[in-house]
């Protein structure tokens, strides 16, 4: 049973990620149609389908360098909101992890928490705000609580899929308070926010290695 994740883990996990995204397209656009453009599926498709393309030529690349390197493929590929916070989080958490060729689970609660840090200042946002941050927050915060009870890395990883999951539902009876959602007003209540879906979904990559 794995118990840390090797460069190729890294690659496949970032290749999971773009199949559910691929997955899930017409469902994240249908989400955004409610609250936005209605062209998340299509961005975050597009997205992670540039950064698995490049993944062969990431091979000399750390870790932190392989997540770098991908935060700046999916800045230049979509230049949309969603595109610019998915990037400026790799880029935090690439930083974060800069040097290494193998992550351990406190690597890993770093990888999020450093993802969340980006992505709360560039969008001057947090957890309860109706945004991506209501399923990282939620996943990040289980993963110390399941890593400090020992578990294994398979068992953290579907704790914090459930509770960024749990966080999405959460979102329904939140009003949208950043982007063009927020233009709704009172309206955004009872509709679930597709930022927050695309982070679930992202950590539902993770889960799917093992």
């Amino acid at each position: 049973m794995k118990e840390s994740l090797r460069k190729e883990d890294v690659f496949q996990i970032l290749e999971e990620i773009s199949k559910i995204m691929d997955e899930n397209k017409d469902y994240l656009c249908r989400l955004d149609g409610a609250l936005g453009d209605g062209d998340i599926g299509l961005t975050m498709s597009k997205g992670f389908k540039a950064i698995v393309s490049n993944l062969p030529n990431l091979a000399d690349q750390d870790i932190g360098g392989i997540f770098v390197q991908c935060a700046l493929l999916m800045g230049e590929t979509v230049a949309s909101t969603i595109g610019t916070l998915i990037s400026v989080g790799l880029l935090h958490a690439g930083k974060a992890l800069s040097g290494k060729n193998e992550l351990s689970k406190e690597d890993l609660i770093l990888l999020f928490e450093a993802m969340i840090k980006g992505i709360s200042g560039r969008g001057k946002a947090k957890v309860g705000e109706k945004t991506i941050l209501d399923s990282l927050g939620p996943a990040a915060q289980a993963m110390a609580l399941a890593n400090s009870q020992q578990v294994s890395l398979k068992e953290m990883m579907n704790r914090a899929l459930e509770a960024a999951e749990n966080g999405v539902k959460e979102t329904i009876s939140m009003q949208s308070k950043h982007g063009r959602a927020s233009r709704y007003l009172e309206r955004s209540i009872g509709l679930q926010d597709p930022g927050a879906t695309v982070g679930a979904l992202m950590i539902k990559g993770f889960v799917r290695l093992f």
